[in-house]
């Protein structure tokens, strides 16, 4: 399955994503502030990222933009207790953008649509989180 980083600073909901996504396969890294998160994609990118915005040090919006032009083909996920942050969210190269708190499901088919975005799979797409890795950008392949 997927190399997902998770950034969130409250350790709670930091830990919830982590079961969620260790328990559908995932590799998971955690970071607790935005600096953190920097040093882990500097380690090794992630395939999919999960991003708080408001974090110590480094803001996840700033690390989106990173990981953004790092590789354009990482799924990126914003999850914000923040109002209208969506524009910002999106112009930072976040794929999608959800409200806090959410639950699995949401993030599933957060973490799905931000991997399937068609202008990705125009090209090399190697992301694959929630779907099988043969599928890959075959959406007929998925039953999307």
């Amino acid at each position: 399955m997927a190399r997902i980083l998770v950034a969130e600073d409250d350790a709670a909901l930091r830990r919830l994503y982590t079961i969620w996504l260790e328990s559908a396969g995932h590799q998971v890294t955690e970071a607790a502030d935005g600096r953190e998160a920097l040093e882990q994609i500097q380690r090794r990118a992630p395939e999919a990222a999960i991003l708080d915005v408001e974090m110590p040090f480094v803001d996840g919006l700033s690390v989106a933009r990173y990981l953004h032009a790092r590789d354009a083909r990482t799924a990126i996920v914003i999850i914000s207790g923040i109002d209208d942050i969506r524009a910002d969210a999106l112009s930072a190269g976040a794929a999608e953008v959800l409200a806090k708190p959410c639950d699995r499901a949401a993030l599933r088919a957060a973490l799905d649509a931000a991997a399937w975005r068609p202008e990705l799979c125009a090209n090399d797409c190697t992301v694959s989180v929630t779907r099988s890795p043969s599928a890959r950008c075959n959406p007929a392949a998925t039953g999307a």
